[in-house]
Formats: C-alpha cells, sequence, structure tokens
C-alpha cells in the first residue's frame, strides 16, 4: 500500500514539454504536458470511453485530444468534444493530479486534491540553489522504492560496490551516530585522517582529509548526503561542500523512479567539472542498481534474514512510513 497524500518527484522539469509525456506513479498510468502558457497538467493516462492512453494523443491547443475517437479533454480533466456528437455524456471527465514546478522538478499530489499543500513539497534547494553547482539525472529501478532508500541509509555499502569511486574502509569502520525524529532519520559520520575516495580525490586534489557526513532521509522516498571536507587537521582553511541528493518515487510495487544528482560549492563555474562529477555518479548509480535489482529478483519473505548494526537507520525510515500507512515492513515481500 503506497502513501497517497503525499508530494513525489514525477519528473525533471525539462522532461515535460508540449508533446504528451507518459509515467507510471504508485502503479496509476498519468499523462503529464505544458499548457501554451507554460503550466504543467497531469491526467489519468486513460480515455473513460475505451480505455486507450491519452499520452498517445495530441494536443489542441491546451487540451488533449484522444487518438482512438478524437474526444478531447481541458486541463481540468473535463470532457469538452467528442466529435461524432454534440452532447457530452455526464461523467466524461478523466481524474487531474495537483501539479507544482520546483527546485527542478514537476511535483505531484497523488492523493485528495483539497489536501494538497504546496508548502509541504520536500525541500530539495540544494538543485536549484544559484551559489551551488551540479545537475540532476534520472533512471528507473527495477527495485521496490523501500530498497532504494535501505541502500541510501546504509552508505558504509560505497566501500564494496563503489570502490572506484566512492570507496572508502574508514566509513566501515566508524560507528555512525544516528539520530532518529518522528519524520527524518539521520546518519553522521566524523572521518579523520580518511584515505580520499576516488572521486573525492578528484574533486579535492588531496591524498587525505577530515570529512564530516550526513546521510539524511526524509518522506516519502528523499535523501541527502551532505559532505563537508577540508585538508586534514586545517577546518579553518578551505572547506569543501558537497550535497548528493537520491529522490526515489514509487512507479509500481516493484519499479522506481530515481532521480539524482551532486551538487557543490566551489569551482562552480567549471561546466566540464560539473560534467564530469554527473557521469561519475551516474556510475555510482548503475552499480546501487545492479545491487538492487538483484536484490529484489533475489528477495523471499519466508527467507532466513539476520539483522547488522547498520541496519538500524533503515528499520527507522521504515517504522515512519508505516506510521504514515505505507506497507513498508522489512520482513515484507518488497
Amino acid at each position: 500500500m503506497f502513501i497517497q497524500n503525499a508530494w513525489y518527484a514525477a519528473a525533471l522539469s525539462g522532461e515535460i514539454q508540449r508533446e504528451p509525456f507518459a509515467r507510471t506513479m504508485l502503479n496509476q498510468n498519468i499523462v503529464m504536458y505544458r499548457t501554451l502558457t507554460n503550466q504543467v497538467v497531469a491526467l489519468e493516462d486513460r480515455c473513460p470511453h475505451r480505455q486507450v492512453p491519452l499520452s498517445r494523443g495530441r494536443l489542441v491547443g491546451d487540451e488533449l485530444q484522444c487518438w482512438y475517437h478524437g474526444l478531447r479533454y481541458n486541463c481540468s480533466g473535463e470532457c469538452v468534444n467528442i466529435p461524432s456528437q454534440s452532447t457530452v455524456p455526464k461523467g466524461a471527465r478523466v481524474r487531474t493530479f495537483p501539479a507544482v514546478e520546483k527546485y527542478g522538478f514537476v511535483w505531484l499530489w497523488t492523493g485528495e486534491p483539497d489536501k494538497a499543500d504546496e508548502a509541504s513539497i520536500p525541500n530539495h534547494w540544494v538543485c536549484s540553489a544559484p551559489e551551488l553547482a551540479g545537475t540532476m539525472s534520472y533512471c528507473t529501478i527495477a527495485c521496490s522504492y523501500l530498497l532504494g532508500i535501505d541502500n541510501i541509509l546504509d552508505i558504509s555499502h560505497a566501500a564494496f560496490v563503489h570502490a572506484k569511486t566512492l570507496g572508502s574502509l574508514d566509513i566501515v569502520q566508524t560507528p555512525p551516530e544516528i539520530v532518529i525524529n518522528d519524520n527524518e532519520v539521520r546518519v553522521r559520520r566524523y572521518l579523520r585522517r580518511e584515505k580520499t575516495p576516488p572521486l573525492y580525490a578528484h574533486i579535492l586534489k588531496l591524498d587525505y582529509i577530515d570529512r564530516f557526513q550526513e546521510v539524511l532521509y526524509w518522506p516519502i522516498g528523499n535523501t541527502r548526503v551532505e559532505t563537508r571536507a577540508h585538508a586534514c587537521d586545517d577546518s579553518s582553511g578551505n572547506v569543501f561542500h558537497v550535497y548528493t541528493t537520491t529522490i526515489f518515487t514509487p512507479a509500481t510495487d516493484v519499479t522506481s523512479h530515481v532521480f539524482v544528482g551532486m551538487h557543490r560549492d566551489f569551482d562552480v563555474d567549471n561546466q566540464r567539472f560539473t560534467d564530469f562529477t554527473a557521469k561519475e555518479v551516474f556510475s555510482t548509480v548503475m552499480e546501487d542498481k545492479d545491487v538492487a535489482e538483484s536484490l529484489q529478483a533475489n528477495w523471499s519473505p519466508t527467507a532466513p534474514m539476520i539483522d547488522i548494526q547498520l541496519d538500524r537507520p533503515a528499520f527507522a525510515a521504515r517504522r515512519i512510513l508505516e506510521r504514515m500507512g505505507a506497507n513498508a515492513s522489512i520482513r515484507a515481500k518488497v
């Protein structure tokens, strides 16, 4: 069971243009497009006449025309024209979803429309902060969004899965400070004289660093890894801030949309550097994708399982989601 009364990242802003754009979210087929005034419209991707996908249709002005029999729907989901007859039957409408653009994403509210409060859109300020440089990417992963959240909250896996980019045995060997609140989980580590991970070595040009790292999770599928690094024993000198954002949006029970990117507060005008870090970060996501999809395909709710200390943040995140109404048991089939 998914949480409906919430904002979900549906797309990068640049993905939505005038051409009807289909995306499945929370097992619901949705079509999005931009009006002539650049507003995003989100409708159920199903014509109520014969249930063909409206995303296969075309825009006539700001009205979406079904490709099967030409029925046209306005931005409110109301059928306003049926070419073969002069009257429109009662109930000839499709569901609409509140849509808001913020932080470089299109956010959709999938629950009760009158409860959609824009102020509750997840705060991903780093993704649009003018003082930071970076870019976001998109991919899909054939696993539950819950497994994606688990993966980020157990950042120690980087030592093994991401040995060529983010790998650091210091992360594994440094006990984390775990802070659990009603609506968020934080996992903190302060690494002294750490052998700089390969990607950070390229970025910071330092062989060893002191690094503070905090992994933040908050509902529904929002995560950010905040890193503060500097030369060893030199916190009064240059301090580099790096923010890695990963947002998970359920597509189906066992597939997820993933939005990921790294932003930094130094060398912000270097586009080649931005392109390089985006490529490297996406490579790490592909490694996570491999693990998560293998995990999902191999998952059995009846198989014996053990827990280790590093699972505590994931359990805490699952409990938050369960209190909100999700089926998020770590032992359930995901």
